[in-house]
């Protein structure tokens, strides 16, 4: 049977200076991976985003969680992943390498099969998305269950994770339509 277990809460003696201490050990250590970080300690949750250089909308952002025996925390990931205890950072570092190399590989790779456009990406993406790609979004959701699809605000093209057993295919394409069809070939040609 499984069962859900909630999260021992942050002792009250833990002070967030702790926290960050630890937290900063760990993206000194990414950063020696070769990931840029952005230490996020303004929030409720002090935590470190990793990402690539050349793609910093696409990363991960790792937490200290505490775990059920005393004293002992975790670097978590942002799926809720325990990557390493609080004493080895550089462990979970390499995880978090093993998590995005494959993601940021496929981003590259799409990158570089794309022809030039004349159009410049704007520096941000608009602060309200577009309602129309919502619905787009969740059509495509609906018609090809486990595939995760979205709008790319940086590269105004459309994005989509096929899955297919180890291997996982990323394809991207200018319209919905097209997306359709490369969803498709991409399930069809393993």
């Amino acid at each position: 049977m499984i069962r859900w277990i909630e999260p021992k809460p942050w002792s009250v003696h833990v002070p967030a200076s702790s926290r960050k201490f630890h937290l900063d050990r760990f993206a000194d250590e990414a950063v020696q991976e070769g990931w840029q970080v952005a230490r996020r300690y303004d929030g409720p949750q002090p935590l470190v985003h990793v990402y690539d250089r050349d793609i910093p909308e696409f990363g991960e952002s790792i937490m200290l969680a505490p775990d059920l025996a005393p004293n002992r925390w975790w670097f978590r990931s942002s799926t809720g992943e325990d990557l390493a205890p609080h004493t080895k950072p550089a462990q979970a570092a390499k995880r978090v390498t093993r998590i995005l190399i494959p993601y940021v590989t496929a981003v590259r790779a799409a990158r570089s099969h794309q022809t030039q456009k004349t159009r410049r990406p704007s520096p941000t993406p608009p602060a309200v998305p577009d309602p129309a790609h919502e619905t787009t979004i969740a059509g495509l959701h609906e018609r090809f269950a486990g595939v995760v699809c979205w709008w790319g605000a940086y590269t105004y093209e459309w994005w989509a994770i096929v899955p297919g057993g180890t291997q996982w295919k990323i394809v991207n394409a200018a319209d919905p339509d097209t997306l359709v069809h490369k969803i498709l070939k991409a399930r069809h040609h393993p």
